[in-house]
């Protein structure tokens, strides 16, 4: 008798908040807002008031903007599937050498610490932050020296470039880079790739090195004017390399080339049959012969941008496209 008072006591109670809830419910509340208070402003740290913040898609501020009731918003930044490769390999330009690994540094960065960590250089310091390991110092020809490695977002979308430099203590103890001639970069890059290659392809990611994912080398924009141009954050000469792989990559013939005015000269014509050149005659069966001028062109100390030009007004309607072509290949 008491278990079934209970039950009963249970069921009103709960009948009894449901009927309360359905009031305030059925009340009206179009007008709760005017009760509303101002509350205290967020308070963001200094550290985080230097960030840049990105507007993608900006409202218009001026009636110069609008067309009628509406307005254009730019472009979206164009993104590439990554790449299934898996694909490793080493680069060089000039005294520079690097490896090129497919896969996003949050994921290198847990194998070149293992990396270190089994070689006979040993690992004194890493920081994931900044993409930095460094090894523990070391005698070479009775001088003392260590390694330091740098991981970067490539160029390509979700790729790593890993950047080594030997380095050796000068009479002021500072630390600079060992004469190419006598270092052993090329040496350690090479037991670093072998490294990589041995690795499993489906690894891990290391939560700490997330914000080396940031940073990608190249991304392809719009100008306020409409027109189209890749920015690439990188010096000119590794800017002309990398475009110069890319068009090779994308089975685009150059005619001719002027590096010291940063431009190639391409033209295409009805007769290929292979890579974008045959996409873009297959949408477009009454076009002419094209003729382009790419631009490497450079805007700072390490920034360049690419452009596409055309005479032609066959060649006019495929800038984009063609910039698009090269952004994909960019490696």
């Amino acid at each position: 008798m008491t278990i079934l008072s209970g039950k009963k006591y249970l069921v009103l109670f709960t009948l009894a908040l449901i009927l309360g809830s359905c009031g305030w419910i059925l009340e009206d509340h179009r007008y709760d807002y005017l009760k509303e208070k101002q509350s205290e402003p967020i308070e963001i740290s200094s550290e985080q008031s230097t960030r840049p913040i990105i507007d993608f898609y900006p409202i218009p501020r001026t009636e110069e903007d609008l067309v009628g009731d509406s307005y254009e918003i730019p472009l979206p930044a164009q993104v590439f599937s990554s790449g299934s490769t898996n694909e490793i390999r080493m680069h060089k330009l000039g005294e520079i050498r690097w490896l090129y690994v497919e896969t996003l540094p949050s994921s290198v960065w847990p194998l070149m610490k293992d990396f270190w960590a089994s070689s006979n250089f040993g690992l004194s310091y890493e920081d994931p932050n900044s993409g930095i390991f460094e090894s523990q110092e070391l005698q070479v020809n009775s001088k003392q020296t260590k390694f330091q490695m740098k991981i970067e977002h490539g160029i390509r979308q979700a790729s790593s470039e890993i950047f080594l430099s030997h380095l050796i203590k000068n009479t002021d103890n500072n630390w600079i880079r060992v004469p190419v001639e006598d270092n052993l970069e090329d040496d350690v890059l090479r037991d670093a790739l072998d490294f990589l290659s041995d690795a499993p392809s489906t690894g891990g990611t290391s939560l700490v090195a997330l914000n080396l994912n940031l940073g990608q080398k190249a991304v392809l924009k719009q100008s306020e004017d409409g027109s189209n141009f890749i920015e690439m954050n990188l010096e000119f000469p590794r800017a002309w390399a990398a475009v110069d792989r890319a068009l090779k990559e994308a089975l685009i013939t150059v005619n001719d080339l002027d590096r010291t005015n940063g431009v190639f000269f391409v033209s295409f014509t009805q007769e290929e049959e292979e890579g974008f050149v045959r996409r873009l005659f297959k949408r477009n069966k009454n076009s002419k012969n094209p003729d382009f001028k790419i631009y490497v062109k450079k805007i700072g100390q390490n920034k360049c941008t690419i452009t596409v030009d055309s005479a032609s007004e066959a060649g006019k309607n495929f800038e984009r496209d063609l910039l698009s072509e090269i952004n994909q290949s960019l490696s």
